[in-house]
């Protein structure tokens, strides 16, 4: 009976583990307000933090979030490999309306400030924020950056640059309502990624797959330390300088919205006058759907947490 218990358990938990999987591949969706809704958040945070005093027990504990967390990001990535190919506006929009419907998470957290001082040292870092992540797509799309290129050429540089999406996406992931796909998106290499690691041109499905397995490598040891510097970063800014850093995560995010619809990858179907005109109409919907789900999702997460 126990046995047949703990089946059951491992079962339920690894279905829990899909939709945290899909939330991770598709920017704009927090996987944390995803287990929260689960109410799951407390138990994975817990082993996660207590690994080390027992890690049998722990490791267990998290494997069929994890094993179900690997399938829904598998799954997710190849369904978006499929739409960007037949309708990639549309599913641009969609995420940007993600993004859009959790602003409210950061907005609750945003205060003028008592002075002029303290109005300015807010607005300072959420505008400069703004203008870095909105011109890391501008010039993507007017300097005509192609990554992938870059990846194929073996480029030197690319691989510092895989680092420092890795860390800025894993380090998102620590900040309430941003999520780490989105990070990769706004730097233009989510799609080059997407297209590298699944379908025909996939990494793994040709002659370079050394190549492939070192811009993995450099990714996950990017997404490692960026967790390990963002927990330590992100604790003594929320402890000091919370609303400042707030306004500033807020400007990253306006930024983004900006970068998501003017960068290397989505700029040339701009320029293409045969490109249909429903994606176009289906994209600005799901838009406004997808900013309506994420709120209402948000405000669900919240009273499950409460």
């Amino acid at each position: 009976m126990e046995k047949e218990t703990e089946k059951k358990n491992f079962l339920v938990d690894t279905l829990k583990g899909l939709p945290l999987g899909v939330s991770a591949a598709v920017p704009g969706v927090s996987a944390g307000t995803i287990a929260i809704i689960e109410r799951c958040y407390d138990r994975i945070i817990s082993s996660i933090a207590d690994l080390k005093k027992s890690f049998k027990a722990n490791f267990l504990s998290l494997l069929p979030f994890l094993l179900g967390y690997l399938i829904g990001g598998a799954l997710a990535l190849l369904a978006i490999k499929k739409g960007y190919e037949v309708a990639p506006f549309s599913l641009t929009g969609l995420f940007a309306g993600f993004i859009i419907g959790s602003l409210p998470s950061i907005t609750v957290e945003l205060h003028k400030g008592s002075s002029a001082k303290e109005k300015v040292c807010h607005i300072v870092p959420m505008v400069i924020c703004f203008v870095v992540a909105s011109l890391l797509g501008i010039l993507s799309a007017l300097f005509k950056l192609d990554l992938t290129a870059a990846m194929e050429d073996h480029s030197w540089w690319i691989y510092p640059y895989v680092f420092l999406a890795g860390a800025l996406g894993a380090g998102a992931c620590l900040v309430p309502g941003v999520s780490g796909s989105m990070c990769l998106m706004v730097m233009g290499l989510y799609i080059p990624l997407l297209g590298k690691l699944i379908g025909s041109g996939s990494f793994f499905m040709n002659d370079d797959v050394l190549n492939g397995v070192i811009v993995v490598l450099v990714l996950l040891f990017g997404a490692i330390t960026g967790l390990i510097v963002a927990s330590k970063g992100m604790k003594y800014l929320l402890a000091k300088h919370r609303v400042s850093t707030f306004y500033a995560i807020f400007g990253l995010i306006l930024g983004s919205l900006v970068s998501m619809f003017m960068n290397s990858s989505i700029y040339p179907i701009y320029l293409d006058a045969s490109h249909p005109l429903w994606d176009y109409i289906v994209g600005a919907s799901l838009l406004i759907g997808g900013a309506l789900l994420t709120y209402f999702l948000i405000i669900f997460s919240n009273k499950k947490q409460n």
